[in-house]
């Protein structure tokens, strides 16, 4: 995208919508703003020709995908900082902190990638249905049925182990 007019024109109309994806998925205005900011200097580096009937949707789901990638990001620091503190806390917390370690590891790498995505907007972020279904532009029908059949695996995987989980 390579004229300056055309840039703005899309900038413009496409700003706001963008935003509002982000600050719903992150929850922070600075965020949000370097997120559709960056989506932005990488289609102006890019060169990309895009076409006005698929633009807004190349938008978002770059809006989106880097939120995702921020979260995870974000996920991961908080993980690396827990792990310093599990070294200063009691035998029972460490145990507590070991099954959780355990929980994470398994959803990583047994269950897919919408299911592990669906996962962490409904229980870390604290996302309700309709907002998770927005956000992955999947139905609240995938997002219910992905849930379920997450929480069954691991509810199945974890008594399989022999940790009393109801």
């Amino acid at each position: 995208m390579t004229d300056k007019r055309e840039f703005e024109k899309v900038f413009r109309h496409h700003y706001d919508g963008m935003f509002r994806l982000a600050r719903k998925m992150l929850n922070d205005d600075a965020e949000s703003k370097d997120v559709v900011s960056d989506v932005f200097a990488n289609l102006l580096k890019s060169n990309t020709d895009l076409k006005s009937d698929t633009l807004q949707a190349f938008l978002l789901t770059s809006v989106r995908n880097r939120c995702i990638n921020l979260l995870v990001h974000k996920q991961k620091q908080q993980q690396m900082q827990k792990a310093v503190v599990v070294e200063m806390i009691t035998p029972e917390q460490t145990a507590e902190h070991e099954q959780l370690q355990l929980l994470h590891r398994y959803i990583d790498s047994r269950l897919p990638k919408l299911s592990q995505q669906i996962l962490r907007l409904r229980y870390q972020q604290g996302l309700k249905y309709r907002e998770i279904a927005q956000v992955l532009q999947v139905s609240e029908v995938t997002v219910h049925n992905h849930l379920s059949q997450s929480l069954k695996q691991l509810k199945d995987h974890f008594k399989s182990l022999g940790y009393g989980i109801k």
